[in-house]
């Protein structure tokens, strides 16, 4: 339905959660049904507040196009019985949405584990009250769900994070009857009580090991041949391509190696899981940093196929000053070596130079002498040296890292 209240130009109406109304237009039931009223602008509001009305199931409304006020009726209202009103429209919600929904709860206390891995263990008849995700005056982070499962899906993937759910299968309270829950194990386990229809669920949560809290910001690591800078405590705006859960930054940095076509330019990992169970955020630009997130860690790609364009064209500081320092490692030795061989043969020049002089001041007729053997051999005579000389020997070349690493191994900047 898209027309305005005052139009009442539609017979029917779906609302965002997928409760159903028939409409009748200048028409309500007076003194019937009534639960409470709240302002509404139009007719398509008043009806999605009712779809979301928590405590006692709102199952239809009269609604006053003319001061814009919204009555949420109890669910045994029906359109018999309507009386005409100017200015009016009565919503009735259907019915069959309204039924009990099946479900043989039998193993209270055992686990069951929702779609991306998470496990809950599941409590039948037991609700735990006072410890909503959404409190009743913003019920918008509510669902309709037709079975426990699809309620536990629903949590898994919430952010922030979700620690658990009472599901009403009567739909005693509501027709959004998964109400996602926010506490600690020990405040979810003190808040049950026996609730029939009811059924509740709490996460079982591992918080993942922080692997950054011990590296300097900067600190490089490898992860399949990929090289990542970290940033310890750090979180960071961006386009997040997937968000999926990972039990430890180096499964997180796994998954953007191996993303097609290298559009990942770096991950946030957030150990806590505080913004999600679903905790390893992907990224395909990169922005500003949030620092002071303690159990974050940002991991930049250091790849120039992969760089992010804002990045290239706006370093940060950490970009400019913290980033790794092994690079320095094979041109420092290299250019030591060169300098040493230059001195060196430059100090056999010169000694032989000199030699030259003192021997035409004590030999005049230098040219008729017979020049001595090994005199005139080269600063290093190739017949005593075995093998070819480069800056540093082969068997004992220093690497930035071994080859054979593929996972990933943590060196200090």
């Amino acid at each position: 339905m898209t027309s305005t209240a005052n139009s009442c130009a539609e017979a029917s109406y779906t609302t965002l959660k997928g409760l159903q109304f028939s409409l009748y237009c200048n028409q309500d039931q007076t003194d019937i049904g009534d639960i409470d009223h709240a302002g509404a602008d139009t007719v398509e509001d008043c009806l999605n507040l009712c779809s979301v009305h928590a405590g006692t199931a709102c199952g239809a409304v009269g609604f006053d196009s003319i001061n814009l006020q919204c009555y949420f009726k109890t669910i045994n209202v029906t359109a018999a019985g309507a009386v005409s009103r100017d200015g009016w429209i009565l919503g009735i919600a259907n019915s069959t949405q309204y039924q009990p929904l099946p479900f043989d709860c039998m193993n209270s206390g055992q686990n069951q584990t929702a779609q991306n891995g998470l496990a809950f263990t599941v409590y039948c008849n037991q609700n735990a009250a006072n410890l909503d995700y959404c409190v009743n005056e913003a019920p918008d982070c509510r669902v309709h769900t037709s079975s426990l499962e699809q309620c536990l899906n629903f949590c898994s993937t919430m952010h922030p994070l979700c620690t658990g759910v009472a599901w009403d299968s009567i739909l005693e309270h509501g027709y959004t009857n998964c109400y996602p829950k926010i506490a600690t194990s020990k405040a979810f386990d003190s808040a049950r009580a026996p609730a029939a229809g009811t059924h509740s669920a709490k996460a079982l949560l591992e918080v993942a090991p922080d692997d950054c809290y011990l590296s300097a910001n900067g600190t490089t690591i490898t992860n399949n041949n990929e090289t990542f800078n970290l940033f310890c405590g750090q979180d960071r705006v961006g386009t997040n391509m997937i968000w999926h859960h990972a039990d430890s930054l180096d499964r997180c940095i796994d998954s953007c190696v191996t993303y097609p076509n290298d559009k990942c330019f770096g991950v946030v990992f957030d150990a806590t899981m505080v913004n999600g169970y679903e905790n390893c955020y992907l990224k395909s630009s990169i922005g500003g940093s949030k620092p002071g997130q303690s159990g974050f860690t940002f991991a930049m790609r250091q790849n120039t196929s992969t760089k992010s364009p804002s990045d290239a064209s706006n370093p940060t500081s950490d970009q400019k000053h913290k980033g790794s320092k092994n690079w320095i490692a094979g041109p420092a030795i290299g250019a030591v070596a060169i300098v040493t061989v230059l001195w060196w043969w430059w100090w056999w020049w010169w000694r032989a130079r000199r030699r030259r002089r003192r021997r035409r001041k004590e030999t005049p007729n230098a040219h008729d002498i017979r020049p001595q053997e090994g005199w005139l051999k080269p600063e290093l005579d190739n017949t005593t040296v075995n093998a070819t000389m480069y800056e540093m020997d082969v068997t004992n070349r220093l690497y930035e890292m071994e080859s054979t690493l593929n996972r990933v191994h943590i060196r200090e900047s």
